[in-house]
């Protein structure tokens, strides 16, 4: 009995030696290495560029290097991109112009300024076919609902229209069809039912008056009938 339960230290220093010597040791090293850093690691696994496994030299650069490489890659990419656009034809309608590559560059690096550009020149555009049809007595009309704090009805704008009459010396021109000319153009809104119509001046009627006073200063309110 008593050689069974008898410990054989020695026996048990031999095993503990074998357990605490080089391969077992580095296998649990190693597995409480993978588990505790294991983020780390794979962070430095995706970041290598080098190695040293088995005599080989490992090499993993910073993070900061990666991202200055993608943006590296990205600048060269944008560059290629710019170069192919700048190489490309211009289309017919520009062929022969010499300011027109200058041109289209200023809009590819001016796009919000080229579109307000535009809304300008569209703008400018309408302004002056209005200006070339108006007449003189609807001028008056746009001023005179330009300075109305609330919507007026039809028969208010009527004294304009008998004045239109009058100057033309004709009754043809109805008076709905004479208000309904501003309607059409944006420059006054009709609002209400069918039964109370109710005429004010849109924000694109004050701009239209300000042009004309702008770039006809001496004749805006002077137009025929």
């Amino acid at each position: 009995m008593d050689k069974v339960c008898a410990i054989d230290w020695g026996l048990t220093l031999e095993y503990i030696k074998v357990v605490l010597s080089w391969p077992p040791m580095a296998v649990l090293i190693v597995a409480v290495v993978i588990v505790r850093f294991q983020k780390p690691l794979e962070d430095l696994i995706n970041r290598i560029e080098e190695g040293d496994i088995f005599g080989q030299t490992i090499k993993a650069p910073r993070p900061v290097q990666q991202v200055d490489k993608v943006q590296d890659k990205l600048a060269e990419a944008s560059k290629g991109q710019a170069a192919e656009e700048a190489d490309a034809p211009l289309p017919p309608e520009l062929l022969g112009d010499p300011n027109a590559h200058a041109a289209v560059e200023w809009v590819k690096n001016n796009p919000a300024q080229t579109v307000i550009e535009y809304k300008n020149l569209m703008f400018s555009y309408g302004a002056e076919r209005v200006f070339n049809r108006i007449y003189g007595t609807q001028v008056e009309m746009l001023e005179y609902l330009s300075h109305c704090e609330n919507p007026v009805t039809l028969m208010q704008l009527n004294p304009f229209h008998e004045r239109h009459q009058a100057i033309a010396g004709s009754h043809e021109y109805l008076l709905k069809d004479y208000v309904d000319f501003l309607v059409n153009f944006l420059v006054v809104q009709r609002e209400g039912s069918e039964n109370i119509q109710l005429y004010k001046i849109t924000d694109q009627g004050i701009e239209f008056l300000s042009y004309i006073k702008k770039h006809y200063p001496m004749n805006w309110n002077q137009r025929l009938y």
